[in-house]
């Protein structure tokens, strides 16, 4: 599938995934207030570091590897289900340890919820890695149905739990029943792959599988490509982590010196603000895989330039749109009481919208074995966050923590803006300054779209 085609199919899927957060967005926000809100926010933001420290790099790995060699698939799917399994049992400890000493920064969340959420960790980890061994396989369509399947099953299931109990439980709950659904749906989807006897032609040579080895070829352990692959992913990891907590960190600041109520405030704000990395987020997931398997070095370069500049200069236009219709937006959407929300959003609407190119240049420094430059990136603007989270919440509240936020990701994004530039040779203009070729190019690519 060609590279317009995966980024238009993604786009659509992430725009559909979109509209599905923000309903549940919205249905968790009007049936839970702000305070309910702002648990489920403390809840989910603890689920995403858990996920993110315990799942090695694994879902990058997958991604690098099976770029390289289709044929690893068998090892990289046996290798990732016991490496999650192993890492489970380090949440035993830390659930003993919180029901002892009950952490202030989860200060709200409920010893029953924190249970759900640890167990959901390793479940949400094996549903990531393998939906990026979708995406290393480069099967976009199928990638993007299990993303929009994930979504649309969790939201029925949070409707479905809030007719019995409308409280952040039932929302925890609705996330851990979803996911283990789809961790079942995605081995349905690889063990009817293994089976099919072309796929099985290219990794294998051998003209064929019996069906019934279709289990077996999957839960393949493979040690030397094990030890490769976490030697990738924890460099990953590291890099994603530290950026993780640009993201989510001052979730769990606002929540340590606020009340509860403000952490739903500043969940809006940050809600809102993710509508703009739709478009570059799309570029970003297929830049991935098709970096990893590149074979021209300039080609590719060239490439990235002008998607980067084309979803700079779409992301600034909506940025400007958003930014005049927020306050009105968030009031009818999310209902007055979130109305503080506004502020704080156009506080944290630059960095937002210049951060949204960085996943398109941090895709393509992984996709060609450069994750460390990420993780300097990440470690710097990781200081500013800590730093400006520190300083800035304590005398001015959720607003403090939307201008660190900001700060820290134009941070990030200058830094690998330096990353890239060096390791391409190109001019920074070329990044980011749109050319008139790119809108004839735009022009030319929508007119064929519509005439097909």
């Amino acid at each position: 599938m060609g590279f317009t085609k995966s980024v238009t199919i993604t786009f659509l899927s992430n725009m559909f995934l979109f509209l599905l957060s923000f309903v549940s967005a919205t249905l968790l926000s009007r049936v839970l207030g702000p305070a309910g809100a702002g648990v489920w926010n403390v809840a989910s933001n603890f689920l995403t570091f858990g996920t993110l420290i315990l799942g090695l790099g694994l879902a990058a790995a997958n991604v690098f590897f099976l770029g390289k060699n289709r044929r690893d698939l068998g090892g990289i799917v046996g290798n990732n289900i016991v490496l999650t399994l192993l890492s489970a049992i380090i949440l035993v400890p830390f659930y003993y340890l919180n029901t002892r000493f009950h952490f202030q920064f989860l200060r709200g969340v409920s010893d029953a919820q924190m249970l759900m959420v640890l167990l959901a960790v390793p479940f949400m980890n094996l549903k990531a890695s393998l939906l990026n061994v979708l995406l290393g396989l480069q099967d976009v369509v199928t990638y993007n149905w299990v993303n929009v399947g994930d979504k649309v099953l969790n939201l029925i299931l949070l409707v479905v739990l809030f007719f019995y109990l409308a409280s952040p439980s039932s929302a925890i709950l609705a996330a851990l029943a979803g996911t283990v659904i789809v961790n079942v749906w995605e081995m349905a989807i690889l063990v009817r792959l293994v089976r099919q006897r072309d796929f099985l032609e290219e990794v294998s040579g051998t003209g064929g599988r019996p069906r019934r080895g279709a289990l077996r070829y999957l839960f393949t352990l493979d040690f030397p490509l094990m030890g490769r692959m976490l030697g990738y992913g924890l460099k990953a990891q590291v890099g994603n982590f530290i950026q993780r907590l640009n993201y989510s960190l001052d979730v769990f600041i606002v929540n340590y010196f606020l009340p509860l109520n403000q952490v739903g405030m500043y969940w809006v704000a940050v809600t809102l603000g993710k509508t703009l990395w739709a478009v570059s987020g799309s570029i970003a997931t297929v830049i991935l895989p098709v970096a990893s398997s590149a074979t021209n070095k300039g080609d590719l370069d060239s490439f990235t330039n002008r998607v980067t500049r084309v979803s700079l200069a779409l992301i600034m236009l909506f940025s400007l749109i958003l930014g005049l219709i927020s306050r009105p937006l968030i009031i009818w959407w999310f209902t007055y009481p979130f109305a503080p929300a506004a502020e704080a959003f156009l506080w944290l609407l630059p960095g937002v919208a210049i951060f949204s190119i960085s996943n398109i240049l941090a895709n393509y420094l992984a996709g060609i074995g450069l994750v460390e430059k990420n993780i300097y990136s990440a470690v710097i603007s990781g200081v500013v966050t800590v730093v400006l989270d520190f300083i800035l919440i304590p005398r001015i509240g959720i607003n403090g923590a939307s201008i660190a936020t900001s700060l820290s990701y134009i941070t990030f994004t200058l830094t690998t803006l330096y990353f890239y530039v060096r390791h391409t040779h190109c001019r920074w203009q070329d990044v980011l300054i749109l050319k008139g070729t790119d809108l004839v190019l735009v022009r030319q690519t929508l007119l064929q779209r519509f005439k097909r």
